[in-house]
């Protein structure tokens, strides 16, 4: 029997895992051609991308991290979540897969990401998908979570109760009028979280989520940027996005009926604009760095 390419398992192959300072996660990899790289959300992993992905690498090299913490990742107590920590991570998948200049795609935390790494290392262009801004705000709760009693108070309850909490996140916070099957979201997103370690350890990349720390970077002149938000997110203000796309010098494209989650209510649109953003850094020279 003949199976379609919709039926294929994904990602294609086994990840390659990375060690690092706090920890070890996976990063897979698919396809061949220029370098893709897709940077998932605060909580979720490298599934929100696999639309995405499935069709980029018919002629990308596309590479997607779940971000230590996150997905089947494999932290330690001793791992930090700060915007530089994160980044340092990403680095490190650059340079142990030798990938020079890729295209990246990020998406809400995951574009605060890409932002950061463009401040860092040559990237081709960005993509910055409903991006939190460095007007996003930050819940006074998430406060709570720097006093270590608190977080051993709260993780059991996250364990506990994270089908009906992640159910509740993406009917109600991330999916507008185009969502994809909601109970296959609930299980990729919500299983990683029964193990303990990870769930402490996003009790931590709460408590040291700080979108007031984009303030401080600039991206670098001549980058082709891109920024895509839906008009139905309820997680970060489409008005947020456009201004952020205004201060990066970037055109934004606000999707009707798309909520928070434009990489799975929206992949074609998605990929469409990885690809532009392709085409234009084909033609853009390199920048002695």
């Amino acid at each position: 029997m003949t199976v379609s390419a919709a039926q294929e398992p994904w990602p294609p192959v086994r990840p390659t895992w990375l060690e690092v300072a706090g920890g070890s996660f996976p990063v897979w990899t698919a396809g061949a051609g220029p370098p893709v790289l897709l940077l998932h959300g605060v909580s979720a992993d490298h599934t929100e991308w696999n639309e995405v992905a499935r069709g980029l690498a018919r002629d990308h090299l596309v590479l997607l991290p779940d971000l230590l913490g996150r997905g089947i990742s494999r932290p330690l107590d001793t791992a930090e979540f700060s915007l530089a920590a994160e980044t340092e991570r990403l680095l490190r998948v650059l340079l142990e897969l030798d990938i020079e200049r890729p295209i990246v795609g990020g998406h809400s935390h995951g574009a605060s990401l890409a932002v950061a790494l463009a401040g860092r290392v040559e990237l081709a262009g960005l993509l910055l998908v409903s991006p939190v801004t460095p007007w996003t705000r930050r819940p006074a709760i998430l406060d709570l979570l720097h006093c270590r009693s608190a977080r051993r108070v709260v993780e059991p309850l996250l364990r506990t109760c994270r089908r009906p909490l992640t159910r509740y996140i993406l009917t109600r916070r991330v999916y507008g009028e185009r969502p994809p099957h909601l109970g296959d979201a609930v299980r990729r997103y919500a299983t990683p979280y029964a193990d303990r370690a990870r769930a402490r350890a996003l009790l931590r990349v709460f408590r040291d989520w700080r979108p007031a720390d984009l303030d401080e970077f600039e991206l670098p002149a001549g980058l082709p940027v891109r920024v895509v938000t839906g008009a139905a997110d309820r997680r970060i203000e489409p008005a947020d996005a456009e201004r952020w796309a205004e201060r990066v010098g970037a055109p934004c494209t606000v999707l009707d009926g798309v909520g928070h989650g434009v990489t799975e209510e929206a992949p074609g649109r998605v990929e469409a604009m990885l690809r532009d953003i392709g085409r234009i850094a084909a033609h853009r020279p390199r920048t002695e760095r």
